[in-house]
């Protein structure tokens, strides 16, 4: 073998090149990320587009739909999943996994161009982005105290928030609990018919008298100036001063109509931690970067933030996924240590020499170490896969090295040179050994490249076995050798003469004397031990079909999470008051440490929905595993009237789904007839033993208010539709910035919003009572021209592949999937 001989002759050349490998090695492993599982890039696009104040129906058939029938024509598509809430039309595209995800994006850009003019013309411009499996926080922070929430908010806002988006690695952040400041203008509905002005003078008056604009440049002989008008108003005494209209010669003030406050943004989202009231800021790193590096940063700033929190501020983390990726690569790395040990300790024992331990032992760290540069190379991580793969590598590694060794100690045992022997022995077995390998890389690289998900999920696995397995070859063939060649003693004799070498000799006699007659019997035995064989295999086989199939086992993580829903015509005081029980359940449970939970922080920010992070007190602290502390959990939250819930544990893959085994889908074009079916399917698995957390992706029964306007009546008053629209928009949604105050001693603008006072917007018959002005200046009220109906509708609308479906969402207890 060329390689070996080499080697042999030229030992310092061969050990600079081996020591590169490994100085390089050595360098990669500290640059290489660390993670939990795998990054894995699926080519799945989604589509968020926004009209406030849309039910679900219209985000439905105006903008969803439309979106869909432009992407399906997009060459690729898999599927596409749309969900329809109150203002939000949520799109999700899975392309083929062959397809580019960079190139599918740019598809959709394009194609949502062309149908961009074909929605509702107040809809927000739609957010395509490619969905990442980093997309979700990797941890959340929970800033509280005894200070009112606006000061808390502010300082999230303002403060806080921009010290957490400057730490490397950090990319988005989620705010829930927030409440920011605005500019607040409740008008009186009396005040407004009494002087006969309608939400339409209000705006007109504060976007046209409030404002501030460039007016161009003057170019003088030695100077130029740049014009800037300052119109804006400056402070509340300007916006209860601001003259709306003049009427019969007097000016008619915000003031008198209104009552304008620098207040905050109304309550949509609570967030909680440990009881008290709090901002949760969810971080999420950038695609790519180190889990760990980038929590250890987020922490370290943490500690630097709290020397400087005012007085009555506190700031903690509410949740880490850090704690679990450590423990778990801790214990991996201990398992590969240990593993490394044994493994020497083992061919110490049965080549009963010191030297040939050491040669063939230096082939572990060695291949091991040299494999982290090829992990650099390809960008991999440390993470349950590329551990697991260098652990299974050690015994395969060493026994490249073990059958080179032991094959030159027999010649030299035999009387031959150790320089001559390392030559001929490696050159003797050097075929058998690469076809050793090779057999292994055989096996190992069909699974890097198998199609779909698992085959991306386990790429790394497969190749960090195939590169490890290819350096102990080189391994193998290079140090091995050379340093048999220098070490190895001739003729040694080393322990030969040892008692406990001679026990061991003896009795491994003995078991090669038990397995000399196992195979007499089994050569003079041949149709009955095939048979035998046969028999077992299927029986295997059978088998199969009772063992559990999952693809993340359950793991006790430290923390787990609470799905809460509360009816869904609760408001959020009604909502967070029924969430206050829970969270007194959990609380109560010995294990838990810490809870964080936040209520209306979801894509579609639906009040009567919240989330729970629970965690549990460090393992050695606790009897309990964290399973059985869900079932106890799951089980005393099911006695809370009006509540559902769900106890899962915390996907850590990513990609925003959640993690519950069982999911069921309906489809079809009838609504009410899928809720059926959906609630009978529900009803039958409920029977099942093992099935827990039911739950289902739709909800009926919103109380909705449809304001139906007579057009014919309407043109013969003369009022515009869109008058109507839009006058009941401002008056009863107050989710639209009419315009913006600009704080000059903070640099910063705050959105003004308007609405009826509360008293004036109590019943659905009040809307009847507000004034428009029609196009001939007349004073018409809107229960002239409108009709209102009271009806119940879905919170939102999922579709599946373009048609209509439901989800049905289990969880097992005590069983595998």
């Amino acid at each position: 073998m060329w390689l070996a001989d080499i080697s042999i002759k030229r030992p310092v050349f061969i050990s600079m090149i081996i020591l590169a490998l490994v100085l390089f090695g050595i360098i990669s492993y500290p640059t290489i990320g660390v993670d939990l599982y795998p990054k894995v890039d699926f080519p799945i696009v989604s589509i968020s587009t926004t009209l406030r104040g849309a039910s679900p129906e219209i985000m439905d058939i105006d903008v969803t739909d439309k979106v869909e029938g432009t992407i399906n024509t997009i060459n690729g598509v898999k599927s596409i999943t749309s969900t329809s809430s109150e203002g939000v039309s949520n799109v999700i595209v899975e392309f083929e996994l062959d397809r580019d995800i960079d190139f599918a994006v740019q598809d959709v850009r394009e194609k949502m161009s062309f149908v961009r003019g074909q929605l509702p013309k107040d809809v927000d411009d739609p957010v395509i982005m490619k969905v990442d499996t980093d997309a979700t926080p990797i941890m959340w922070i929970a800033l509280s105290g005894s200070l009112p929430q606006r000061e808390l908010s502010t300082y999230a806002d303002e403060i806080l928030k921009e010290k957490l988006q400057k730490i490397q690695g950090v990319g988005s952040l989620y705010m829930g609990g927030l409440r920011l400041r605005q500019i607040r203008i409740w008008l009186d509905r009396e005040k407004l018919n009494t002087y006969g002005i309608t939400a339409h003078d209000v705006v007109q008056a504060l976007q046209r008298k409030n404002i501030e604009l460039p007016g161009g440049r003057i170019e003088a002989d030695t100077k130029e100036y740049s014009i800037k008008i300052k119109g804006e108003l400056k402070d509340i005494e300007e916006f209860n001063n601001l003259i709306v209209k003049y009427q019969n010669g007097s000016a008619i003030k915000l003031k008198e109509l209104a009552i304008v406050k620098d207040g905050m943004a109304e309550e949509r989202s609570v967030s909680k931690f440990n009881g008290q009231r709090a901002i949760g800021i969810g971080i999420q790193k950038q695609s790519g970067t180190n889990t760990v590096k980038v929590i250890e940063r987020v922490k370290a700033e943490i500690a630097s933030i709290k020397k400087t929190l005012p007085a009555g501020m506190d700031i903690q983390v509410a949740f880490d996924q850090s704690t679990f990726i450590k423990r778990s690569i801790e214990e991996v790395q201990k398992h590969l240590i240990l593993g490394g040990i044994l493994t020497v300790l083992i061919v110490f024992l049965f080549l009963k020499s010191m030297r040939l331990t050491w040669i063939s032992a230096v082939a572990i760290p060695v291949s091991i170490i040299t494999t982290f540069a090829m992990m650099k190379i390809m960008g991999f991580t440390f993470n349950n896969m590329t551990m697991l793969a260098l652990s299974l590598s050690i015994g395969v590694v060493i026994d490249d090295a073990i059958v080179v060794i032991e094959n030159i100690h027999r010649h030299v045992q035999n009387g031959m040179h150790p320089r001559e022997a390392a030559s001929f022995a490696t050159r003797e077995i050097g075929l058998a050994v690469v076809a050793t390998t090779i057999a292994i890389m055989v096996i190992f690289l069909p699974v890097a490249f198998m199609q779909g998900i698992i085959g991306r999920f386990f790429m790394q696995f497969a190749l960090t076995v195939v590169f490890a397995v290819m350096i102990s070859l080189v391994i193998s063939f290079t140090i091995t050798p050379m340093l048999a060649s220098r070490i190895m003693k001739h003729k040694s004799q080393e322990n030969s003469e040892n008692a406990f070498y001679n026990w061991l000799e003896s009795n491994y006699k003995r078991f090669e004397e038990v397995y000399r007659k196992i195979l007499i019997f089994a050569l003079n035995n041949r149709k009955k031990i095939i048979i035998s064989a046969v028999a077992i295999f299927i029986f295997s086989l059978f088998m199969t079909k009772f063992i559990g199939k999952e693809f993340v086992p359950s793991e006790d993580q430290g923390s787990f999470m609470v799905n809460l829903v509360a009816p869904i015509d609760y408001s959020v005081k009604m909502t967070n008051n029924l969430f206050a029980k829970a969270e007194a359940i959990v609380k109560d449970v010995p294990e838990v440490s810490t809870i964080f939970y936040a209520q209306g922080s979801g894509h579609a920010n639906e009040v009567n929905k919240g989330v729970m992070f629970v965690n549990l007190k460090p393992g050695h602290d606790r009897k309990r595993k964290q399973q059985e502390i869900q079932a106890d959990v799951r089980k005393q939250l099911n006695t809370v009237i009006g509540l559902e819930s769900s106890v899962e544990d915390i996907s850590l893959i990513g990609g925003g789904s959640r993690r519950v085994p069982i999911q069921f889908i309906v489809k079809g074009d009838d609504l009410n007839e899928l809720e059926k079916y959906i609630s009978q399917i529900k009803e039958e698995y409920s029977k099942l033993p093992g099935i827990v957390d039911l739950d289902t992706s739709i909800e009926t029964g919103k109380p909705e208010v449809r304001v139906m306007i007579d057009r014919d009546r309407a043109a013969d008053l003369s009022v515009d539709i869109a008058t109507i629209v839009e006058t009941i928009n401002f008056l009863m949604s107050g989710e639209i910035d009419i315009t913006k105050y600009k704080d000059s001693a903070k640099g910063r603008r705050y959105d003004v919003r308007m609405r009826l006072l509360q008293e004036d917007r109590l019943s659905p018959q009040d809307i009847g009572q507000i004034y428009v002005r029609s196009t001939k200046g007349e004073f018409v009220q809107l229960s002239n021209i409108i009709n209102i109906q009271e009806a119940g509708g879905p919170s939102a609308i999922t579709r599946l592949d373009r048609q209509r479906a439901v989800t049905l969402f289990a969880n097992l207890e005590g069983k595998p999937l």
